[in-house]
């Protein structure tokens, strides 16, 4: 006889979302158009503050607690691949720019900031226990990521989202299996003004959207009424081998240049342009006897280039569309 786990078990979980139509309601053909998507970790929850209060009533016995507004949030920590993450660059960017590249059967995603970004329902499947986790009116408040190093090439997919609701039954009854063609740290490469750099150890990159949390209304019975698109910041950090003033000198100057890291593979590629970014002035100390390293940090923005966007990220795989 089988001997079943009595609780949930990480390794038998799904995610899987489904881009609205409408903020956050499930959409209709979400039974067939859900995406389970590869993932480490999923943290995003909905929680609700508790209170004591004040109220005295003649004895010392506590009072019944205040609860406060529903949060849904959290993040999810997703391995950075070729084709699956597109979907999560979707949910943070908006639709891409889609079109095959030349006669082959490579298609190339352009994904640039948009006044507004899609919203999702999230899915936290336990089919052991019967038990589907719904968080409705999510949207993606930051994206991170880090190049460098020879573990796993993951990004952190922070989310903010409305409400929540806990059902018996998952909203895909034959969902869309996102392919998972993995992306390596080994595979990537750094350009600084369009020029390879080869003693670069880390690349660092928080895409911060600036969505309006603060979205509560009376009679809204403590969820989000709405979460809406305020200004987006683009900052990192680089670390390198200190070989010459060459960045030192620029962040002195004030000097614009651009950042871009190509991961590629094949047929399969991932390009994060920033076209316009500035070095904040940080010089290297001396931490030993060996090799010394500078750690700059960076802002990127758009003044004037001709991609009219802080960001472009451009994906090449053999999905048609996204």
């Amino acid at each position: 006889m089988a001997n079943t786990c009595p609780w949930g078990v990480g390794s038998k979980t799904s995610t899987l979302i489904a881009f609205e139509t409408a903020y956050g309601v499930t959409p209709t053909d979400a039974a067939t158009k859900s995406i389970r998507m590869p993932f480490n970790t999923n943290g995003v929850a909905s929680s609700q503050n508790s209170t004591a209060p004040s109220t005295i009533r003649g004895n010392r016995s506590p009072v019944e607690p205040i609860l406060g507004n529903n949060d849904v949030s959290g993040d999810i920590v997703v391995p950075v691949d070729y084709t699956a993450f597109g979907y999560w660059l979707k949910a943070a960017f908006g639709d891409p720019t889609s079109a095959n590249v030349g006669e082959t059967t490579n298609y190339k995603h352009i994904f640039k900031i948009k006044d507004s970004q899609p919203s999702l329902t999230i899915e936290k499947a336990f089919p052991g226990i019967n038990t589907y986790i719904k968080e409705h009116g999510c949207k993606v408040s930051k994206l991170s990521l880090s190049v460098g190093g020879d573990g796993e090439l993951t990004a952190t997919i922070s989310v903010m989202g409305g409400k929540e609701e806990i059902t018996t039954t998952s909203m895909a009854t034959t969902p869309v299996e996102a392919v998972l063609n993995r992306a390596q740290n080994f595979q990537a490469k750094v350009k600084i003004g369009g020029t390879v750099k080869g003693k670069i150890t880390s690349f660092g990159m928080d895409i911060d959207f600036g969505l309006d949390g603060e979205s509560y209304c009376i009679g809204g019975n403590g969820f989000r009424e709405a979460i809406c698109e305020g200004l987006a910041s683009v900052s990192g950090t680089i670390e390198a081998f200190f070989d010459s003033k060459e960045y030192i000198a620029m962040a002195e100057a004030s000097t614009e240049t651009s950042a871009e890291v190509v991961i590629s593979t094949g047929d399969f590629a991932l390009s994060i342009l920033l076209p316009e970014i500035k070095f904040a002035r940080t010089s290297p100390g001396i931490d030993g006897p060996g090799g010394i390293k500078q750690s700059l940090s960076y802002n990127a923005y758009y003044q004037d280039d001709a991609n009219a966007s802080a960001v472009v990220v451009t994906l090449t795989n053999k999905n048609a569309a996204y």
